[in-house]
C-alpha cells in the first residue's frame, strides 16, 4: 500500500492526467501543493509516460502526490481521468490538466461553495 492510500481518506481527490510533458507537470503540481486547503490527495495518472514524469512527481517528496502510469497509451485525457476516479478516495473530486495552474485558494473556494450551498458541482473560470 502506498503512503497516499493509508489512513483517513482525504476530503478532495485531485486527478491529474499526464502525458510526457514533465516540464509543465512540475509547475502544475507546485500549484496543487500551494493550496490553502490541504486535505487532498493528488493522483497523477500517466498515459503510459516514457519521459521523467514519474521522477518529477517523486521529486516533491509529498505523500499526497500519488503516481500511477498506465501500461498502455489510451491517447486521451478521459482514460486517465477514469482511472483516477476509480482510485480516488476523496469525498470530492477535482480535475486538473497537466498544464493547468491553480491559484492558492482554488480548492478552498470550491469546497466552501459545495459545503455552503445545495450545489452538487462547483467550478471556476480559466484564465
Amino acid at each position: 500500500m502506498s503512503a497516499g492510500t493509508q489512513g483517513k481518506p482525504p476530503r478532495v481527490s485531485v486527478i491529474v492526467a499526464a502525458y510526457n510533458w514533465s516540464s509543465v507537470l512540475r509547475l502544475a503540481l507546485r500549484t496543487v501543493l500551494w493550496q490553502t486547503f490541504t486535505d487532498f490527495e493528488a493522483l497523477v495518472i500517466g498515459d503510459h509516460c516514457t519521459d521523467d514524469s514519474e521522477a518529477v512527481v517523486a521529486s516533491f517528496n509529498d505523500p499526497r502526490l500519488i503516481w500511477h502510469n498506465l501500461p498502455e497509451n489510451i491517447g486521451n485525457q478521459a482514460g486517465g481521468n477514469q482511472v483516477g476516479l476509480f482510485m480516488a478516495r476523496g469525498e470530492y473530486t477535482a480535475y486538473m490538466h497537466q498544464d493547468d495552474l491553480w491559484t492558492p485558494k482554488h480548492l478552498e473556494v470550491l469546497v466552501a461553495a459545495l459545503e455552503t450551498t445545495p450545489a452538487h458541482l462547483a467550478y471556476t473560470y480559466c484564465l
